[in-house]
């Protein structure tokens, strides 16, 4: 009898595994290059979010740890820089190594152009910048809830993480919000607001207001 229990157990303790590891799913495809800095050279903007447009593209910007960039004293102006390459898809984040960024001389870049996409009413989730696209993996749900809490105190810009009819993960960065966010990080939302494309990167354009929990 005892054999018979044993195996028993045995048997729904494998079945439970094959089924949580079959409704995980993969993990996003993103990466890191943890203090791998390259040399960049650009003109930083404060505006939607602290970002470089460089010969490269446009980069989002942030600082080693839990923190964000601040790129005001630069004035829009041209820098030279290293950061780590932070990236999924086509959504890319620098690292700024400490003390690497430099005001440069050269021909002015202009602003990235502004795409007005339209007004759009979203359902999705809330997350960090920095660790989503590509330092923690996966960086999204509960689990990761207090870590994601704790970068956008710091600065990291916020994403809106949605999916289209066809079930593809899109992510915006998240403007227009206070802090009154941090209440909603990694829960079901909705939120209104303006869709532009800043350079590569897709911006939404929240009006506060409209954030309720699904």
């Amino acid at each position: 009898m005892m054999r018979r229990t044993v195996f028993a157990l045995l048997l729904v303790t494998v079945a439970i595994a094959l089924t949580l590891t079959t409704a995980q799913g993969p993990f996003d495809q993103s990466s890191f290059a943890f203090q791998q800095y390259t040399g960049y050279f650009g003109t930083v903007f404060a505006s939607p979010a602290p970002m470089l447009v460089a010969a490269e593209g446009t980069f989002l910007l942030t600082r080693p740890g839990k923190h964000g960039a601040d790129v005001d004293q630069w004035g829009d102006g041209l820098v030279r820089l290293r950061g780590a390459l932070i990236q999924s898809g086509r959504d890319r984040m620098l690292e700024i190594e400490p003390g690497s960024i430099r005001a440069a001389s050269g021909p002015p870049r202009v602003p990235p152009p502004i795409e007005h996409i339209g007004n759009f009413h979203l359902t999705g989730e809330i997350a960090d910048g920095k660790c989503y696209l590509g330092v923690m993996n996966t960086a999204r749900g509960k689990v990761h809830r207090d870590c994601a809490v704790r970068c956008l105190s710091g600065g990291v810009p916020p994403m809106f993480l949605v999916r289209d009819a066809a079930g593809t993960l899109h992510t915006l960065l998240l403007t227009g919000m206070g802090r009154d966010v941090l209440d909603y990080v990694a829960e079901p939302v909705r939120l209104s607001g303006v869709l532009q494309r800043v350079g590569s990167q897709i911006v939404l354009k929240a009006n506060p207001a409209s954030l309720r929990r699904e």
